[in-house]
């Protein structure tokens, strides 16, 4: 019986099949890189649209709030080409501008000016609740003296002799605010409407000692003298 020559496995051929298997695989893993490269490039895309969609709303919103605002400040001031029978229907204008400016973009001047408008309303309760959102959510110590001063007198107005000075002293104490003078000057005319003659002159003592050069000192003077 012959013998049966088994036949070696042409290596040729088998080279050219892995490496037909190495081409085929190569090509499978590009492809997918190629798409995770394109779902990357998508998702960076769309980032890029959203931030750059943020900055145009901002923008437009800031410039909307920025024209509401300063439309207020006009009929506020009695700029406006506007001529409004009485000062109440001046105030409620600038009012409702200034809430339409704070609802559209915050701001913790244009929540002054609301405040204010309440103010030269009369309705010193708003005025009041507007100005404590005020000065607990925002800390620039301009804003927040002016506030502060702002609210001491919407007390006096209410006749809440110790609200105001609750609001004054520490504003006159405060390093950082630069209203000093002027709360020191406010807490004695509070005081001295309250008939506390001694604590009054206190305050404009304080007043003189302690910022010689304030334009307030000569009324200071005037009110210890009376």
């Amino acid at each position: 019986m012959p013998k049966v020559i088994k036949r070696r496995p042409d290596s040729k051929n088998r080279h050219e099949e892995t490496l037909s298997e190495t081409v085929g695989d190569l090509r499978e893993r590009l492809r997918e890189r190629q798409r995770t490269l394109v779902y990357a490039l998508l998702g960076f895309g769309a980032v890029v649209l959203l931030v750059v969609g943020f900055m145009i709303y901002a923008k437009v919103t800031a410039s909307k709030a920025a024209t509401l605002q300063a439309e207020g400040y006009r009929i506020f001031f009695g700029e406006a080409p506007t001529r409004f029978a009485t000062p109440a229907e001046q105030y409620k204008s600038a009012l409702e501008k200034f809430q339409k400016a704070y609802e559209t973009k915050k701001s913790p001047v244009t929540l002054l000016y609301i405040a204010n408008s309440y103010y030269e309303l009369g309705n010193y309760d708003e005025a009041i609740r507007t100005l404590k959102d005020l000065t607990s959510r925002y800390s620039d110590p301009r804003i927040v003296s002016l506030a502060s001063y702002k609210l001491a007198a919407a007390y006096t107005k209410k006749g809440d002799t110790a609200a105001a000075l609750a609001v004054l002293t520490p504003l006159a104490d405060s390093k950082e605010s630069p209203l000093r003078d002027l709360a020191l000057l406010e807490s004695g005319r509070v005081l001295e409407a309250a008939g506390k003659k001694e604590e009054a002159k206190a305050k404009y003592k304080a007043l003189i000692d302690t910022f010689p050069q304030s334009p307030l000192v000569p009324e200071a003077k005037a009110r210890m003298g009376s």
